[in-house]
């Protein structure tokens, strides 16, 4: 016998049904009711006037007499008379003939059966097989015709001999680029992908980002040493350094205390892929969408007890009385090895480097969140001069026509910063016509200058205005990035030779944006999915915490609450702040694994769930540079 507790109390299957019917007609609050262990089958109903339709279960018990088939119609109207938002489900299942039912049972009701329909929170007919998908969607059609057994067969015949001809490369790596997609979480990969084939009127699942091909990937742990979910500066430290450590410090191990500038010594300060490839007589550099003194570049060169110290206005007063070596992350980006030495530093955050910073339309000073000088060094200006008592061939540039005329083959060290802040999203670069490199663009130009050595070179490229966007609930925007970020690496594969060069794409850590609904294939990824129960179109994407809690829900006089119609909301345009389930102002990470993808030299050292530390010893095992050079003399380079 099974039992499920209702507000008032039990239920018994050996009940009368008089005692079914109290407990019918007492009971307003839906619940789910009841599971019989003698289900006789289940018969579905169907709503021509809808894409729904609705599963009745039947059970039979031996102890129940009487019709309680009709009794049971009349609870599902009772229930769903309560609820106007379910008034089209209530039509339809006051639409069900009883005789269909009762010839589904055959034609005889004597062999006393108890039916009882199984019914979702709200109270509606319970379950759903085909979603109603909102009109205004837009579906984009699937490039493939006939995809039937054959079709499948085929597909994966084809994806088996490619991966029985696979060989591994143990070449020496003579050039290593990692390519950082900051917050680019497996979900946004997937929407990701789904959205750049729909940019090309595919219907988006059966597309690929360029480094979906690569022959081998794992999963990447990301927790902190402190932190269950990490920030973006710990996790640099992780992959670029090899060690992990504690929240929003950068370049330092665990012994380093947040915020404590006396924690920072010479035994705790770690180095970084760049400082190994400089030593090693390699070139090496960054590309960054967000500032060039963020927390993804600065662990390449910086060590700090707090990744937001970026130039001296955001040292704390203490810091100055305590500890009045400390550099800000600029200075010791421009002062200090290795960033003294790199070939390439290109990105935003012109106002951290200099108080000559103004600002310009598409191109604003952010007084909230960035950094501005207010000392008086010009770090630009300092740079340039630094190269030229080294008589270093080198450019110094501030905008994409200055960054086009640059003639990379003459050009040993480029420094590039294209914004006063992070630099803008790819979307208002295009509709604003600003006058800012792409990171395709940028991407393009380092390698070009990298080249120009003949030991190779390391370097970094991030993406980092994914999740940027993430934060702001800019999920269609974080797209839109993550699609730029796939030009860059396909940029970069036209310029480099993965049997000498080995090409890791990553994330540092995920963000709490989820795909969810029932959407039909082809449906555009930044708009609704399909109606949930309370009759109001979702969002495909959403996000379980963020700014969009504002707005998603309203509440009436008497308290209740229940989701805002977003009916008439353009919800697949670039601003449209996604919903979220609850309010945090800025969104936070999320603490599942990244995934990682790799070709080129021991790119199969990548083949399982690692921790993120692992990253950079696989790339210095690669390239012979670093802690792992002893196997180094076996191997061969290509000719």
């Amino acid at each position: 016998m099974v039992k499920k507790r209702l507000t008032s109390g039990m239920i018994d299957l050996h009940w009368t049904s008089e005692q079914w019917k109290k407990v019918i007609f007492n009971t307003l609050t839906p619940k789910w009711y009841v599971c019989g262990p003698l289900r006789l089958g289940s018969v579905i109903f169907s709503d021509p006037s809808s894409d729904y339709a609705y599963k009745v279960k039947i059970y039979t018990s031996q102890a129940i007499g009487g019709n309680v088939l009709r009794v049971v119609m009349v609870l599902i109207d009772k229930i769903l008379s309560i609820s106007s938002a379910l008034q089209r489900r209530v039509e339809a299942c006051r639409g069900v003939s009883m005789s269909v039912v009762e010839r589904s049972l055959g034609r005889t009701m004597t062999c006393r059966l108890v039916l009882f329909v199984s019914l979702v929170a709200l109270g509606s007919c319970t379950y759903f097989s085909r979603p109603i998908v909102p009109e205004s969607v837009r579906v984009f059609p699937t490039p493939r015709a006939g995809e039937d057994k054959d079709f499948w067969y085929a597909e994966a015949q084809d994806e088996l001999i490619q991966s029985l001809s696979r060989t591994e490369n143990n070449n020496i790596a003579k050039n290593v680029i990692i390519f950082l997609g900051d917050g680019m979480s497996i979900t946004t990969v997937t929407a990701s992908r789904i959205y750049k084939g729909q940019q090309f009127g595919q219907s988006g699942e059966e597309y690929k980002l360029v480094w979906e091909d690569f022959p081998d990937a794992a999963l990447i742990k990301t927790y902190d040493v402190n932190k269950q979910v990490p920030d973006s500066a710990s996790t640099a430290t992780a992959y670029l350094c090899g060690v992990k450590t504690n929240y929003y410090t950068s370049g330092v191990d665990a012994t380093a205390t947040l915020e404590d500038c006396t924690s920072i010594t010479e035994e705790n300060k770690v180095s970084s892929v760049a400082q190994w490839a400089l030593t090693a007589g390699k070139r090496t550099g960054f590309v960054t969408s967000t500032r060039v003194t963020h927390a993804t570049p600065s662990a390449l060169y910086a060590h700090s007890a707090s990744r937001e110290w970026e130039c001296d206005s955001m040292l704390p007063v203490d810091v100055g009385l305590q500890c009045p070596e400390t550099k800000d992350i600029a200075r010791q980006l421009f002062e200090d090895y290795p960033g003294v030495d790199f070939n390439v530093i290109m990105g935003g955050g012109y106002s951290c480097l200099t108080g000559n910073a103004t600002d310009l339309p598409g191109d604003p000073l952010d007084l909230e969140w960035g950094c501005i000088r207010s000392d008086n060094f010009d770090l630009f200006a300092q740079w340039k001069s630094n190269q030229e008592a080294q008589a270093r061939k080198h450019a110094a540039v501030r905008t994409l026509t200055e960054l086009q005329a640059v003639n990379t083959s003459d050009v040993d060290y480029i420094l590039g910063v294209f914004a006063n802040d992070h630099v803008p999203y790819e979307y208002l670069k295009r509709d604003l016509d600003l006058d800012m490199p792409t990171l395709a663009s940028m991407t393009e130009s380092a390698i070009k200058v990298l080249q120009n050595g003949d030991s190779g070179f390391v370097l970094l490229v991030e993406g980092g205005r994914i999740d940027l966007a993430h934060h702001d609930g800019l999920a269609n925007i974080a797209l839109d990035e993550t699609s730029a970020f796939d030009d860059a690496i396909r940029t970069a594969l036209q310029l480099v030779d993965t049997q000498d060069t080995l090409v890791v794409v990553t994330s540092d850590h995920s963000h709490t944006a989820t795909i969810n609904g029932y959407p039909n294939r082809g449906q555009d990824i930044r708009g609704f999915s399909s109606l949930m129960d309370d009759g109001l179109p979702l969002s495909t994407i959403t996000y379980t915490n963020g700014p969009g809690f504002q707005g998603s829900y309203i509440a009436d006089n008497g308290g209740n609450v229940e989701r805002r119609n977003l009916t008439d909301d353009d919800v697949t345009d670039y601003d449209f702040v996604k919903p979220a389930g609850a309010l945090r102002y800025s969104e936070t990470h999320g603490g599942d694994d990244v995934a990682l993808y790799a070709i080129g030299p021991m790119s199969h050292l990548f083949q399982r769930t690692h921790e993120q530390s692992y990253i950079a010893h696989v790339m210095g095992y690669a390239a012979c540079i670093g802690p792992n050079q002893s196997h180094c003399d076996g191997r061969h380079t290509k000719k």
